[in-house]
């Protein structure tokens, strides 16, 4: 279970963010074009403008599934960008609104 004191993020903006619970685990939804994933609300408060090694989470008929990407984000913005790995380009994603 992730602890986070949201309290004490301030370049994240959370008032707006729809937050998704499955199996008593607290989830954001993350939008591309292409692609929909669901990222851990813990794992999301670190992202960084460093890319980093994360896993994301597809929903499907059997459940979540893993799916090892790597991650960055432009400070003071909602904006990530996601890579399946680290020789391919990022693309853009947005955590979904209320």
């Amino acid at each position: 279970m992730c602890n986070v004191d949201l309290n004490n993020i301030p370049t994240k903006n959370l008032d707006n963010k729809r937050c998704y619970i499955f199996d008593d685990v607290s989830y954001y939804k993350v939008k591309g074009k292409k692609s929909t994933y669901y990222m851990k609300v813990c794992d999301y408060h670190k992202i960084t403008i460093k890319q980093s090694a994360i896993i994301l989470y597809e929903y499907t008929l059997n459940g979540l599934i893993q799916i090892k990407s790597y991650i960055k984000s432009i400070e003071f913005s909602d904006i990530i960008f996601i890579a399946p790995t680290i020789d391919k380009h990022f693309n853009m994603f947005d955590l979904e609104k209320i």
